[in-house]
């Protein structure tokens, strides 16, 4: 995970937000419980390459003002025509603090389904987990391989490393297939690579 640079914003007026956008930068806030609330923008190329790498959800090593900060993503403000990044928030913490947050899924083999005559539904795309920073999943990679007609994938089907706790109901129908053959399916999660202690 690279690091990324940002600078500190000073909001002069309500228009300083558009202002850096025009600069191609995206303005964002860090806070946390031990800091003062902090306003920043960063290069939009930057921010845009590394969510390329590592998605929009998990954790960003991020400097200010020289300061290094391992800062959970809590929420990525995009404009609904252009779908460019507009507003980043970001909640500072540290290698060992427990943290909740969305984490996608990832269908794999889709195509086995239809192949196999079936229609898989999506009944959701991401799941809300608890854990320590360091062992939050990047995503739940779910091989839908042998999924057949009528079968229906529960959050409690998802095998998961035990450090980690949902916090949906396990009732919770994460895809389906429309029919009447069931089979099972394999369920894997990626580990994000997150670096340990953050220096001063």
């Amino acid at each position: 995970m690279n690091t990324l640079y940002c600078n500190e914003r000073v909001k002069n007026s309500r228009h300083d937000a558009k202002k850096v956008r025009r600069m191609g930068k995206v303005p964002g806030v860090l806070y946390g419980e031990n800091m003062h609330t902090l306003l920043f923008e960063i290069a939009e190329m930057d921010l845009v390459r590394e969510f390329s790498m590592e998605g929009e959800h998990g954790v960003l090593n991020i400097d200010v003002k020289g300061e290094s900060h391992k800062a959970l993503i809590k929420e990525v403000q995009k404009d609904p025509v252009t779908k460019k990044i507009i507003h980043i928030d970001l909640e500072d913490i540290n290698s060992n603090k427990l943290v909740q947050t969305e984490v996608p899924i990832h269908f794999l083999n889709e195509d086995k389904v239809r192949q196999n005559g079936g229609i898989l539904q999506k009944e959701k795309s991401s799941v809300k987990v608890q854990c320590i920073a360091d062992k939050l999943p990047r995503s739940i990679d779910i091989d839908l391989k042998n999924l057949r007609f009528g079968s229906a994938l529960k959050l409690a089907d998802i095998e998961f490393a035990g450090e980690i706790t949902f916090l949906e109901d396990m009732e919770t129908v994460i895809a389906a297939v429309t029919g009447g053959n069931t089979s099972d399916v394999t369920v894997s999660n990626d580990i994000s690579d997150v670096p340990g202690e953050i220096e001063a």
